[in-house]
């Protein structure tokens, strides 16, 4: 079309941002390879004794693998594990799953690391890590208490045995890689080192993996390699113009909150992320923008792509499609709405 010269593309990458997904997904991999993940996921939810208690704990295991791996990789860990409870009770499974699908999105959103967009609007804004988590506490606390609260509507009460026992040989080596690159790499997001540090440390990372290094998913890499040339591009013309977001919705934070929400039911919050964010040119513009598509998550389908994935995997491990559905949409639908109300008075503040 014309609107990005070849010779801008290089300018219009964030090659820090680039370099931290890139770094993630090798440290994702490292995790997975030595089954270091596995391992931390089945020491917790061997203890639990009930349907409840094990929502209640994958809640949180979930929120916090999210935390640490993105939400899209904590769902490929926690879901087909969850899956394996079908073996020891008669358990309608697609409650937890819906409710792990949530924690990923919300709980998850406390760390830059949590979802894409957390991230570029992190890296975008040059937010310290303490201003970002500072931000984004009163918010996963609500969307907490929420997520806690649906457990005994969506989950009955039952007895379970114990989870069936998985043998796991953590490769030691691997997994102090993982922790390497994965430690350097919060060390960049706080401002320790420089963001080639953790770069080198998962070059050594993917040398280590060898032919396993194609099982890494680099997508969340290009996908925003794509997205900088395309979002600058869409800015250019005339339809962007038109609908610009920093006439539309202008710098307050209330409407920050809502054309959030209300973008990600559309075209899902990384690419609303991307859309929006020229107006958000303070940091509450920018808190209020977070929190908006951070609710925004919830609601279709299609508002995160952790929703989708989520649902795939349930799918794939012989999960019913209704079944999923079923809990996922009316769960969705209150979070979003009572999500956007805290949003909103957040923003008032």
């Amino acid at each position: 079309m014309g609107r990005v010269r070849l010779g801008e593309v290089p300018g219009l990458i964030d090659t820090r941002l680039l370099t931290l997904f890139f770094v993630l997904t090798i440290a994702v991999e490292l995790g997975k390879a030595s089954d270091l993940f596995d391992r931390l996921v089945e020491l917790v939810a061997r203890r639990v004794r009930s349907a409840r208690g094990l929502a209640a704990v994958m809640i949180a295991t979930t929120g916090l693998l999210a935390a640490l791996l993105t939400n899209d990789v904590a769902l490929i860990l926690v879901v087909p594990f969850t899956m394996l409870f079908r073996r020891i009770a008669d358990l309608e499974l697609a409650p937890l799953v819906v409710l792990e699908v949530g924690a990923a999105n919300l709980i998850g959103a406390i760390s830059p690391l949590g979802n894409p967009q957390n991230l570029y609007l992190f890296t975008r804004g040059h937010l310290t890590l303490s201003e970002f988590v500072a931000g984004q506490a009163p918010w996963v606390a609500a969307a907490a208490v929420l997520l806690y609260a649906a457990v005994p509507v969506l989950v009955p009460r039952q007895r379970l045995e114990a989870a069936p026992a998985r043998a796991f040989d953590v490769d030691p080596l691997l997994a102090a890689a993982c922790g390497a690159v994965l430690g350097t790499e919060i060390a960049a997001l706080v401002g320790w080192a420089h963001h080639w540090v953790p770069l080198a440390f998962s070059l050594i990372g993917a040398a280590l993996l060898g032919r396993r290094l194609r099982n890494a998913d680099f997508s969340l890499v290009l996908i925003f390699g794509f997205l900088f040339v395309g979002i600058a591009g869409l800015e250019r013309g005339r339809l962007y113009e038109t609908l610009d977001p920093a006439v539309l919705v202008g710098q307050a934070s209330r409407g920050l909150v809502l054309a959030g929400a209300l973008a990600s039911q559309l075209v899902s919050n990384v690419p609303a992320a991307m859309l929006l964010a020229p107006a958000a040119r303070s940091t509450a513009g920018l808190r209020a923008l977070l929190h908006g598509l951070n609710s925004g998550g919830c609601g279709t389908p299609i508002a995160s792509l952790a929703n989708l994935i989520g649902a795939q995997l349930f799918l794939r491990e012989g999960g019913s499609p209704r079944a999923f559905w079923r809990a996922f949409l009316p769960l969705n639908a209150v979070l979003l709405v009572l999500l956007v109300a805290v949003s909103m008075l957040l923003a008032s503040l």
